[in-house]
């Protein structure tokens, strides 16, 4: 993601703050989401009176209605939307110089250090916050960066994250050539 681009925050008019200081931020999205439609329609764009805006963005820049489709996707998604905030302050961050320097609310683990649940097909780590399953996550997820060997997973909770590592290994099968991948802690 270019920093250049709009973030999906941007498109939408909201801002982070506003949907992590809300119990059910579903409503709001929709709200938005809404609102840049009829905001940056290219018929009505014009007639439309300006509405509030949460966030700093440029009220002459239209976006067009698949960059409003995936902010309202991306935002809506509890999930992807902790993965794209991950992701966009890591991308800032790089974009300052900075990404050597210490980052407050992120710890490195190894996925052998957490925990599995067998029953739901999770790994899982309490967070500090209190919540015992802060962190959790599927092998869907691993597979989605497995060619990083590290994902981002935010508290369900709080604003902390882990930066899990991993190795994705070769299983060894004598009476096949060629084997499948099968994730392995590093």
């Amino acid at each position: 993601m270019a920093l250049s681009s709009p973030s999906h925050y941007e498109i939408l008019g909201l801002t982070p703050t506003i949907l992590n200081s809300q119990h059910d931020p579903s409503t709001l999205i929709k709200q938005a989401y809404r609102r840049a439609l009829l905001r940056h329609h290219p018929d009505k764009a014009a007639a439309a009176t300006p509405a509030i805006s949460l966030s700093a963005s440029s009220p002459s820049q239209l976006y067009t209605i698949d960059q409003i489709t995936q902010a309202f996707t991306v935002l809506s998604s509890p999930h992807q939307r902790s993965t794209y905030d991950a992701n966009l302050r890591l991308t800032r961050a790089k974009s300052d110089g900075s990404h050597a320097r210490f980052q407050t609310g992120i710890e490195n683990v190894d996925l052998d250090d957490l925990q599995f649940d067998e029953g739901e097909e999770r790994w899982y780590r309490s967070c500090r916050c209190g919540n015992d399953r802060g962190y959790s996550f599927q092998e869907s997820d691993l597979e989605e960066v497995e060619h990083e060997g590290v994902l981002m997973v935010g508290c369900h909770d709080c604003s902390l994250w882990l930066k899990v590592h991993f190795a994705v290994m070769e299983e060894a099968d004598d009476s096949h050539p060629s084997t499948p991948n099968k994730k392995e802690p590093s």
